[in-house]
């Protein structure tokens, strides 16, 4: 199975020197051993812009860059605004999109499916966060405006809004609840439409989208473990621990055994 760990280091750290230290000590950790075959968990960094250049250029290559937010269109006069083909320059195969934090400043589900969908147009990987309100809705309204293929190309993150920098995260079985919910709604969403090819009747099989489904929320060396029993989360989204390498290395450490 097919592990992420997202490390969202927010507004942090504080300096170009602490920004370095930090990737030198993720390098270290996760450094691919030769003659080792590389595990199945994928770290992504998600720094502010302003260290996209520091980490482009020393992260090891199997760390992964992420932005923490992008705008929706992909060029214009937005001051203050970054774009996808901007951070895509920089490396970044990934991105945070509808983040509690940034629906909380005034993203609505219009601003987030076109976000998603000036990702996908380059090449990047949005990392979508349902939980703000009502994760059902939210789930709904993000595929309903994307196709089987596109949506097999996003990654979902549940992150209860009372979980997230909160140091209280929510429990296994409200988090195990959550992402069949959110699997059963894209399910149903393409079955229907696919059931015809599902019989080989019809003509050619169409796709159910399975994407993987991250949970997000005061997540800890301590507490992560209860939540990889659930077999539907495939990672996790990290804010404050990421500022700690060596937890990182804890919780994929625990990750391996599943």
């Amino acid at each position: 199975m097919k592990y992420y760990l997202v490390c969202n280091w927010k507004m942090n750290p504080s300096s170009f020197d602490k920004a370095k230290d930090l990737i030198l000590n993720y390098n270290k950790l996760f450094r691919s051993k030769r003659g080792k075959k590389n595990n199945d968990t994928q770290i992504i960094l998600c720094p502010p812009y302003v260290y996209f250049q520091l980490l482009d250029e020393k992260r090891s290559k199997n760390i992964k860059l992420g932005a923490q937010d992008i705008f929706w269109e992909g060029a214009g006069p937005y001051t203050g605004q970054i774009s996808a083909k901007m951070v895509r320059e920089f490396g970044a195969e990934y991105v945070l999109v509808g983040h509690s934090e940034l629906r909380r400043v005034g993203n609505n589900e219009e601003i987030i499916n076109v976000k998603i969908r000036e990702a996908l147009r380059k090449h990047i990987i949005p990392i979508v966060c349902v939980g703000y309100s009502d994760h059902i809705k939210e789930t709904k309204s993000i595929i309903s405006n994307f196709s089987a293929e596109e949506v097999n190309r996003i990654i979902f993150a549940y992150e209860p809004v009372e979980a997230v920098d909160t140091l209280n995260p929510a429990s296994f079985e409200k988090v195990s609840k959550s992402v069949r919910e959110i699997k059963k709604i894209i399910f149903g969403r393409f079955k229907r439409k696919n059931f015809w090819g599902l019989i080989n009747i019809g003509g050619k099989k169409r796709l159910i989208p399975r994407p993987a489904i991250l949970y997000g929320g005061s997540v800890n060396p301590s507490n992560c473990e209860q939540y990889l029993y659930n077999a539907d989360i495939s990672g996790f989204v990290i804010g404050r621990e990421s500022l700690k390498p060596e937890n990182i290395k804890k919780i994929a450490e625990k990750m391996e055994k599943y």
